[in-house]
Order: structure tokens, then C-alpha cells, then sequence
């Protein structure tokens, strides 16, 4: 899946708004008909009581010991990012991009187990201007993978092992360019979020239900352990909203608000007016990556006022341990975020392009933080920026996607096992 934290630039964090997930115009090859929707009730979910806790006190980062990232393949085409990967496997794994400036056609590549290669793709296009709607992308298997976009409409594409296809949806009243995320566990259990709304694939038809909050990422551990991260208000493109972070649980009846710490402390930039501006920080969880019941984390960003840049972000991360959300030490700066295949998450910081993805960190469920080996050889110094990262399920294998600078500038996959 692509990663909520994608830098817009090339290396600089950005200083407004959230990253998001998904956009794309989609050529349709074996159209499947539309179907009418099946709508079911909004869930009566009942406001939890919020929380307070503080995150605890970061351990050192240890070095860990090993073989460390390998580059697994620098593509031809010359300016183009991947953005969103995505494996059912080690010999299914699948990569998307597209220009790093300007506009153009999305890039598909795919790993069969023996090498990557460019993949016919649906005719999409995606514009650098809408950064913050890249194509969701997931996978449960060779013959099944998904892309979902939401601009300049909502829409689906599955592939079947031979062919994409276009798969019509039904109307989830989102906004335009709004982010979207999704998760799948079968070809038969696709999940789909989007706004305040949730759309399940059963096979045939898709079930519409009403999400309890806003949300932009889907994980899901099992058919009744479905989890959902956003915030608690609209995103909105400028400003900000006073949004807390929100996390939602599907039990395989209905949709449910779980409680999340909160920060509600109040700035004291001096504004405008000479006075402590009072305003309280915007949180947005932009991900959420679930291993077990008891074992989900969330990545997101806390934005605050600041009177130079008009706002300051930095990235929190969170962890459900089966009874409560905890705030965990991690990063401040993150491009990219993901599973770990081994319980915890992968986090790159933004200097990682700085030798050879030198700063990626792994975070384990117990809150120790361990660096990455980085890139030995001819490639120690190269400079790459990560997108997104993906670990193979079952495995401890992680690809980092992005992009390669200098003689062979163009999209990069980078693998750690």
C-alpha cells in the first residue's frame, strides 16, 4: 500500500496538511457491470471516553545486525516515482508510481520471484499537483490485485491474472481528491473507506455503511478484526479543524469509535495580535497496519500552529495492545511508514536518502527502536527517497519504493530481509 507520508518535494517534510492515499482515471478492459449497492444502516456507536496518555520515554535506537538493505532495482524511466507496493507473497509483490514532476501515465511493475519487470497497467494518469490522492493499491494473490482511486472520480480496478478490469462502485458521497485507503484479506473480502464511509466487496456486490469518523487507511487482521485510522473532523486542505485522532473498529456487524489518546494542549505561538494563539493541535492517523487482535499500530501527524510557517507537523505513532491505544516512541520526521512482517512497523525518516537508506527504523511492539543496516558496496552512498514501504506477509521481507537520483534517476525498490 502507499504510504500516507510521501514527500512532496524531494527530501523537505511538509509544513501543511496530511498526505493521503489514492487518485486515478482508470482504461477498462473486460468491463464488469454495475450492480446496485446493498446500503446498510449506520452504526449507533456510542462516543468512547478519550484518553490522555503521554507517549513514553523513547529508548535508545540500537543498530541492528545483519545483511541490511539491498537494491533490488532501479527502472528506466528517467524521473518517474514509485509511490504504493503491495505483496500477497514473495513471488507476488507489486509496485506503482508515476511522474515525480508534471503529469503523466501511472507505472506498474511486478515481481514474480525472479525479477521485476513493467506490468501493463490500466491507462491511468496522475498529476504531482495531487500529491495527496495517490492510487491505493493491494494484493491477496496473482490472480487478485486492486487499485482504487478517487479522482477525478471513485473508482476500481482488479486484476484476475490476466486482465484489468473496471469494477463499478457505489456511491460513498466523498469529495473529490478525498483520500481513500484499502485492505484486503480474500478475493471475496476487499474493504474500501473513503470520507465517512465504508464499502465491502463480498465477490459480487459491494455492502455501503457509514463510518462513525473520518477515515483514510484500512487494516484488516480477519474477517471481524477490521481496523479503520482518520481523525475526528473533515480533513480540510488549509487550516485546521481542532481534528483529534480517530480509530475504528468492524466486528463483523457493525463499525465502532474505540478510544484514542488525545492532545488538546494549547498553543503559545505569539500570533498576530501579540497574544499565546490558544489554538490545539490537528491530529490525523494516516495509517494503520494490523497484526493480531491485539497488535495494530497507527501513524499519523500532529500539526500546530506556528506564526512563520502558518503551521509545524511532525509524525506520532500509536500501538493497540487488544485493550487501549498508547502513544510509542518512533520518529519525528517520517516519508514512509509500514509493516515489518515481524509484529511492528518500519518507519524512514526524511534524511534517509543520506547514504544509502542510512535512518530506517524498526519499531518492535515492546517500543524498542532499532536502525536498519543501510546499503553496502557500491551502492553505500546512493542517494534514494522512500515512498512507501511493504513487508511480504509471513515473511520478514520489506521493499522500500521510490526514487533514485543521480546517473540513473528513476523509480526505486529497495529490499531488507
Amino acid at each position: 500500500m502507499s504510504d500516507p507520508t510521501i514527500a512532496a518535494g524531494r527530501r523537505r517534510p511538509p509544513v501543511t496538511g496530511t498526505v493521503a492515499l489514492c487518485a486515478v482515471t482508470v482504461l477498462l478492459t473486460a468491463c464488469t457491470a454495475a450492480r446496485a449497492p446493498h446500503s446498510a444502516p449506520t452504526p449507533a456507536a456510542p462516543t468512547p471516553a478519550a484518553t490522555t496518555a503521554a507517549p513514553r520515554k523513547p529508548s535508545p535506537i540500537r543498530t541492528a545486525q545483519g545483511r541490511g538493505w539491498r537494491l533490488a532495482h532501479v527502472g528506466g524511466k528517467r524521473g518517474t516515482r514509485l509511490r504504493a507496493v503491495a505483496a500477497s507473497g514473495p513471488r507476488d509483490v507489486w509496485a506503482l508510481g508515476a511522474p515525480n514532476e508534471g503529469s503523466g501515465k501511472v507505472l506498474l511493475v511486478h515481481f514474480d520471484g525472479r525479477r521485476w519487470r513493467e506490468h501493463p497497467a490500466p491507462g491511468l494518469t496522475w498529476s504531482f499537483g495531487d500529491a495527496r490522492g495517490f492510487p491505493d493499491l493491494v494484493a491477496t494473490g496473482p490472480r487478485d490485485a486492486w487499485i482504487f482511486a478517487t479522482a477525478p472520480t471513485l473508482t476500481a480496478h482488479h486484476w484476475d491474472g490476466e486482465r484489468w478490469t473496471r469494477i463499478a462502485l457505489p456511491d460513498l458521497d466523498h469529495d473529490p481528491g478525498e483520500r481513500a485507503g484499502a485492505a484486503a484479506l480474500a478475493p471475496d473480502d476487499v474493504w474500501l473507506v473513503v470520507g465517512d464511509h465504508a464499502a465491502h466487496w463480498d465477490g459480487k456486490d459491494w455492502t455501503v455503511m457509514r463510518l462513525p469518523a473520518w477515515a483514510t487507511s484500512v487494516s484488516a487482521v480477519a474477517p471481524d478484526q477490521v481496523w479503520a485510522v482518520g481523525g475526528t473532523g473533515r480533513p480540510l486542505a488549509q487550516g485546521s479543524t481542532g481534528s483529534q485522532a480517530a480509530t475504528m473498529r468492524w466486528d463483523g456487524r457493525s463499525w465502532q469509535l474505540v478510544a484514542t489518546p488525545e492532545d488538546r494542549t494549547p498553543s503559545t505561538e505569539i500570533n498576530s495580535e501579540g497574544r499565546p494563539d490558544g489554538s490545539i493541535p490537528r491530529i490525523t492517523l494516516t495509517q494503520v497496519v494490523a497484526h493480531a487482535p491485539d497488535n495494530v499500530w497507527a501513524i499519523g501527524t500532529r500539526q500546530v500552529f506556528d506564526y512563520e510557517d502558518g503551521s509545524r507537523q511532525s509524525t506520532i505513532t500509536m500501538r493497540w495492545d487488544g485493550k487501549t491505544w498508547s502513544w510509542m516512541p518512533g520518529a519525528a520526521g517520517v516519508s514512509a511508514a509500514g509493516s515489518d512482517g515481524a509484529g511492528g512497523i518500519v518507519l524512514a525518516v526524511w534524511d534517509t536518502s543520506e547514504g544509502g537508506l542510512s535512518g530506517t527504523i524498526r519499531v518492535a511492539p515492546d517500543g524498542s527502536r532499532t536502525e536498519l543496516p543501510p546499503m553496502t558496496g557500491a551502492n553505500r552512498d546512493r542517494e534514494l527517497d522512500v515512498s512507501a514501504l511493504g513487508a511480504v506477509p509471513g515473511a520478514r521481507t520489506v521493499y522500500a519504493v521510490g526514487v533514485a537520483y543521480g546517473k540513473e534517476f528513476g523509480p526505486m525498490i529497495a529490499r531488507y530481509r
